[in-house]
């Protein structure tokens, strides 16, 4: 076995000379990169350091890598096309702006696009069916899968129906992967949370989604037609006490637009039948 001299010695011998040069130009920027003296088991090298621009460059060419790598163990654990043919190009620019919705487009833009810097806050969209959280939500995973970010969105009844699947013998996926993959995910979306009948095993996967992310460090954006107080009744205490401390709540005080879809279409064939 070498010796730890030896060993620094043909480290030397392979990074370093005896003698000063003038430096070398980074490939990349063009700077002048000066020789760097260092003394190793008391002798004088000089080595040749790295521009900080090439340091900047492996670091995001690591963490690509690495989202690389985090996104195909989530796709082989979960399905993310949950999200619905509907909503898979929805996007803001496409979001139907009507009177109250105006807090919350602004709150779920500027999440999705400074989500870095938001990286530990979650966010609650909340208020009646039909007005525009789906989309918003939508809008974010969309924004944030184009930024190589790993995004899931889920409709929560649909998981629970997913995880009740594992059950059955022969199913490639088991309910400790699904979980797994929305623990690991940049952020989870819960679409239509609290809409699921709260039975102990839901509340038991409920809780054990919501605090795997929470001791993780993950955000969470969920979407609910209830407002907090009652989310709070319906969820129990030990799974919205994490949500309150993790997120923000936004108020979508819109009205349905379905409903006004629906009366419009309503209103023209009435005209229609009366022509």
């Amino acid at each position: 076995m070498e010796t730890l001299n030896k060993v620094v010695e043909n480290l030397i011998h392979q990074n370093g000379t005896t003698s000063e040069s003038d430096g070398e130009h980074c490939e990349e920027c063009g700077t002048l990169i000066p020789p760097l003296k260092i003394f190793i088991l008391g002798k004088e090298r000089w080595v040749q350091p790295v521009c900080e621009c090439y340091q900047k460059k492996m670091l995001q060419e690591r963490e690509v890598f690495q989202n690389y790598q985090k996104k195909r163990e989530v796709e082989r654990l979960f399905s993310i096309s949950d999200i619905g043919e509907r909503y898979q190009e929805a996007s803001f620019n496409e979001f139907v702006m009507r009177k109250g919705a105006e807090n919350a487009f602004k709150a779920a833009t500027h999440y999705a696009e400074n989500f870095t810097a938001y990286k530990l806050q979650s966010l609650i969209l909340y208020g009646v069916p039909g007005n525009g959280k789906t989309h918003l939500a939508a809008s974010v995973h969309n924004h944030l899968q184009k930024q190589g970010k790993i995004s899931i969105f889920v409709r929560m009844p649909d998981l629970l129906g997913k995880i009740r699947a594992t059950f059955d013998k022969g199913k490639q996926e088991s309910e400790e992967q699904i979980l797994k993959a929305l623990s690991i995910c940049d952020l989870l979306i819960i679409d239509d949370l609290g809409a699921e009948k709260l039975t102990d095993w839901v509340e038991d996967i409920l809780y054990r989604i919501i605090d795997g992310r929470y001791r993780m460090k993950k955000p969470v954006m969920a979407t609910s037609n209830l407002d907090p107080e009652l989310l709070d009744g319906k969820l129990g205490r030990r799974i919205y006490d994490r949500l309150e401390e993790m997120s923000q709540p936004i108020e979508n005080k819109a009205t349905s637009y379905r409903r006004e879809k629906a009366k419009l279409r309503t209103t023209k064939f009435k005209k229609f039948l009366e022509e």
